[in-house]
């Protein structure tokens, strides 16, 4: 964990393409508490799931949070993206958040992990999480003029 890098090998991921991701910066103490609490095991979080139990565990996540209107996995990674963008994070940065690939011919010149411009989007999107959140009473939440 010294560089605070997470990387998706390309057979894990669902494009066949090696996932870079830094580790926003308010994550890496909870990130060491858990790999104390978890190394014997040589896994961050739990144990080596198929891509099916993941989805299936995710489609009822709502159920478990008690929330009544239905979600999914696959909502919060467009409420990623529809968020980080209307911050202003550049789209090919949060499509590289998001696994994708870069589009044409940009894909095959530009080889670019954006390893310091994720780490920016990633600090600003925890940031923006601690707000809403709650417990801030010096910051009023303004909405955006449309």
């Amino acid at each position: 964990m010294d560089a605070w890098v997470w990387t998706v090998p390309k057979e894990h991921s669902k494009g066949g393409e090696k996932i870079v991701r830094p580790v926003p910066d308010a994550m890496r103490k909870f990130i060491e508490i858990l790999h104390d609490e978890t190394k014997r095991s040589g896994l961050l979080l739990g144990s080596v799931k198929g891509s099916e139990a993941v989805s299936q565990w995710g489609r009822g996540v709502y159920k478990k949070l008690g929330h009544s209107e239905p979600w999914t996995l696959h909502d919060l990674r467009r409420t990623l993206a529809t968020h980080m963008n209307n911050m202003g994070i550049a789209p090919h940065v949060v499509e590289q958040l998001l696994g994708h690939s870069m589009p044409g011919v940009m894909a095959i010149y530009n080889r670019s992990l954006y390893l310091p411009e994720k780490l920016d989007a990633l600090n600003k999107w925890y940031d923006r999480l601690d707000i809403l959140s709650g417990g801030f009473t010096n910051i009023v939440l303004l909405n955006r003029a449309e």
